[in-house]
């Protein structure tokens, strides 16, 4: 049976596996309508089913996912959760113009081979490119230490369409060879990598996320307790370095490579393919140039204290920038050829996942708006005491983390924990570490910038997401309570005010 063949089996679908994926989304709605929650209005539990459906049909895909991010935009409304304007007022997440603006600038560079060339730069360096593995690792460390003073979200726009050139140039190699027709796992593994050495190099220094500043904060204005740059970093290097290490592993284990080894007969191929791209064209320096400009802006803020009136300048806003510098910029003044055209602004764009991810945005608001947070927050702050404290600390941060945004988990779960653990007279600077670090989640792709920005690379399958996610974030809530538990007080990472 040839390739194309097999293809077209693969394709037809029987009417009844349809319809049954077709079902699937009501079916689970109709399951969680059916067990009592005690404590949830009746608005917060119908979203809550509302919630299981979109997600049943991301993973059955009767329908594309794109159309099913806008199922509760028709739900929401008809079963009286909230109304129309409300609901849509949902889809107005700032989430949209920050990922659109990473891809078409991932679009661009591919498009005038500056990822290319970054590539093969890197794959000619002396005895780095010898192993897939070692390249997904390289990928986890570099990532994790420009985190560590630049926000996650950031730090993954940058990477990932460098990371994405260095795995396609490889797999072109094998392709090339007739090794492989294809490496996904490997794809996945270097956007995962990026994914995940952002949220290890997020917790190494106060600057590493947002939140880190906001629960050094929350802990100042509730507790005793303060923790200075230094004493958050002293333990933040040894939280960095396991995360590293326990997510390299993850992803060895559980999305093995098919680029076993990088022959010598590889890289001077590399070196041929490198040489063979002559000088720059006026398009790459075009996008080297915003690429440059788009990094400054990211990190001007973190490093030098500006004006009031340049308040604007945040991780949300720089994409864009980007964006309209690279339609503005020429290639070709006589014929009026810019960087970027309107069909790049079609192709450059992957509008599924886009809105994957900005309905799953939009209804992890709605969960908020209606009180399901509130209702978490009650359930897990009954029955406390200091011997469970840390970990339901851990857990609230790690739930609540996949359904809003890192800032929002700190901003909830700190005001409630800080001051039970001063009650206790339990060392709230451990809670103060615990919580920001398990609020970043890597688990879904509408969990935040920077998961959004890792799964728009198009190289990962969201259920190879979900599953590498859920064994990292649980290993790392286990680590990462341990380690506070234990550093913090060992290293006397904080100062205690009485």
């Amino acid at each position: 049976m040839s390739q194309n063949e097999k293809i077209r089996k693969e394709k037809i679908e029987s009417p009844l596996k349809y319809i049954l994926r077709l079902l699937s989304g009501p079916i689970v709605f109709a399951i969680i309508q059916l067990i009592p929650i005690a404590g949830l209005e009746s608005a917060g539990h119908l979203a809550l089913s509302s919630f299981g459906w979109v997600l049943t049909w991301w993973i059955t895909q009767p329908v594309p996912w794109s159309i099913t991010a806008f199922l509760p935009l028709v739900l929401f409304p008809m079963l009286g959760v909230m109304g129309i304007r409300p609901s849509a007022a949902l889809y107005g997440q700032r989430i949209l113009p920050f990922l659109m603006g990473v891809m078409i600038f991932g679009h661009a560079f591919y498009k005038h081979g500056l990822a290319k060339r970054f590539a093969l730069s890197v794959l000619t360096i002396k005895g780095l490119a010898t192993s897939g593995n070692r390249i997904v690792l390289l990928v986890i460390i570099v990532t994790a230490i420009v985190s560590a003073v630049v926000d996650d979200a950031a730090s993954v726009a940058i990477f990932i369409p460098i990371a994405m050139s260095l795995a396609r140039s490889i797999q072109d190699i094998y392709k090339k060879k007739g090794m492989s027709e294809g490496t996904p796992k490997f794809l996945a593994a270097c956007a995962l990598g990026v994914l995940y050495g952002a949220g290890a190099g997020g917790m190494a220094t106060p600057a590493g996320v947002p939140f880190n500043p906001l629960s050094i904060s929350i802990l100042e204005s509730l507790t005793s307790y303060r923790i200075s740059f230094a004493q958050w970093t002293a333990t933040g290097v040894v939280f960095t370095i396991a995360a590293v290490i326990i997510y390299y592993f993850v992803l060895k284990f559980m999305s093995p490579s098919e680029v076993k080894e990088i022959g010598l007969d590889s890289v001077e191929f590399f070196k041929e393919e490198k040489k063979a791209l002559g000088k720059m064209t006026l398009g790459e320096k075009n996008v080297l140039i915003v690429f440059v400009v788009m990094i400054l802006l990211w990190f001007i803020p973190g490093f030098v204290k500006l004006p009031g009136i340049f308040g604007f300048l945040d991780i949300w806003y720089v994409p864009m920038v980007g964006v309209m510098l690279l339609y503005l910029l020429p290639v070709n003044i006589k014929k009026r050829e810019m960087t970027l055209d309107a069909k790049d602004f079609q192709t450059g764009v992957s509008w599924n996942v886009l809105f994957l991810v900005v309905g799953g945005t939009a209804v992890a608001d709605g969960l908020v708006n209606v009180g399901i947070t509130d209702w978490l927050t009650g359930m897990i702050s009954s029955g406390m005491n200091t011997a469970i404290l840390p970990w339901m600390s851990a857990v609230a941060g790690t739930l609540l983390g996949n359904l809003t945004s890192g800032t929002a988990t700190t901003n909830i779960v700190s005001t409630i924990m800080f001051p039970i653990g001063e009650s206790l007279g339990y060392n709230s600077a451990i809670l103060a570490r615990v919580i920001p670090a398990v609020a970043f989640s890597i688990t879904l792709p509408w969990a935040g910038a920077a998961p959004g920005a890792a799964f728009s690379s198009g190289e990962i399958k969201m259920s190879n997401m979900i599953r590498n996610g859920v064994v990292g974030t649980v290993i790392m809530v286990i680590v990462v309570t341990l380690l506070a538990m234990l550093l913090v007080p060992l290293f006397g990472a904080y100062t205690f005010a009485g």
